[in-house]
């Protein structure tokens, strides 16, 4: 076994009390977009079925180890940006990009909540440390090479395309959502035993449907927190068009309520929900999704064999995976709200154009991708 010794620590705690704890998993992720936190949960979950007698912890690492002011804050920032200014957001994308490949400028950015990670460090002594967002990632790797720490470290990476951010020395295992992008990484120099193509992880219940429902519902996803832009516009476009529209709202209530007028007039063809724990079971009934391109929202889809048309991708990441699913034939995108309508609508009038790009959404989908991050993991510190 890798795991590590455990000496004196500052807090006072004897090291037999320490050696009689079991083995700590800390997973680091941010609540920024919700897909990166919904990933660590899920990978949470698999390994305490894996190892149940294994303490699994997840912490937001902005609110943990930088500070719950900071992390408002730029939590706000990032839900202006994506709402507001999408373009100030892609700027910023692309400069941590140009940052990721200069380790002066890299090495400042690196200081963010270094100090209290270096003590979580000393003080848990975590078997092993995964991230589920890059600032993390980056920070323990400048705490290993500076001789801080030497945790083991693993990085999933939560989209479908690679970004500087993600990469660094010191991280012992990357798990990526498909084998392009681990080729990918290995050709940016990364050691090719060092990745493995797990999927990106998803919540349990989203399994590959054995018959294609050609007229099951169209499904729009506005995000938990109301991301999407034009969203109102966009529900009413298509619930004008479609036989039958089924809208989750999430935490959005005020666009629930603007759209409730039009769900009387349209009767049962249009039903709105609020923030739905089962998403599984819409995914599951529909014939095809509408929404943001958030890498775990296409994870899930894919894994259900759902076909999507994308809508409302803000420059960066959102933009990278759109694209990659839309090269692959399992998804079309939307500019405009209007474009993404008229897609839906074509596509609706052509059932057999659905059930073929359902079958290549299911062939990038990795329904066990969870359970085989976790099982990665424990292989990484059982030392097998």
């Amino acid at each position: 076994m890798i795991l590590p010794s455990r000496h004196a620590s500052r807090d006072g705690i004897a090291p037999e009390a320490q050696a009689a704890n079991a083995p700590l998993i800390t997973i680091l992720t941010s609540s920024f977009g919700g897909g990166h936190r919904m990933a660590a949960q899920s990978v949470a979950e698999a390994l305490r079925e894996e190892r149940p007698e294994w303490d699994i912890e997840v912490l937001d690492f902005f609110e943990h180890f930088v500070g719950r002011r900071l992390s408002q804050g730029v939590a706000w920032s990032y839900g202006w940006s994506a709402r507001r200014a999408p373009f100030v957001y892609g700027g910023v994308y692309t400069t941590a990009q140009w940052v990721g490949e200069r380790p002066r400028l890299q090495g400042w950015m690196n200081r963010v909540g270094r100090r209290r990670l270096r003590e979580y460090v000393r003080r848990r002594q975590p078997a092993a440390i995964v991230n589920t967002y890059p600032t993390p990632s980056a920070v323990l790797a400048a705490l290993k090479r500076r001789g801080d720490a030497h945790t083991p470290s693993v990085t999933i990476l939560t989209d479908w395309a690679s970004h500087s951010q993600w990469i660094h020395e010191g991280v012992e295992l990357y798990l990526v959502a498909h084998e392009g992008l681990r080729d990918e990484l290995v050709g940016l120099g990364v050691p090719a035993q060092r990745v493995r193509a797990t999927g990106v992880p998803i919540r349990a219940g989203f399994t590959p449907r054995g018959v294609y429902p050609t007229h099951g519902p169209v499904l729009i996803t506005v995000g938990a927190h109301g991301m999407m832009r034009r969203a109102e516009a966009l529900c009413r476009l298509v619930a004008e068009q479609a036989p039958r529209t089924v809208v989750v709202c999430g935490h959005d209530h005020s666009l629930r309520r603007r759209l409730e007028p039009l769900a009387a007039t349209l009767g049962g063809r249009l039903q709105l929900r609020g923030f739905v724990e089962d998403i599984h079971r819409y995914y599951a009934t529909a014939s095809l999704f509408l929404g943001k391109p958030g890498g775990v929202t296409i994870a899930e889809a894919v894994a259900v064999g759902l076909p999507m048309v994308l809508y409302g991708a803000i420059p960066g990441q959102e933009r990278a995976n759109e694209r990659f699913v839309t090269e692959a034939g399992a998804a079309r995108a939307g500019k405009t709200a209007t474009e993404a309508a008229a897609t839906a609508a074509e596509l609706m009038r052509h059932p057999e154009e659905l059930a073929r790009m359902a079958e290549r959404a299911r062939a990038l989908g990795r329904p066990n991708a969870a359970r085989d991050a976790a099982a990665a993991i424990v292989e990484l510190c059982e030392g097998r």
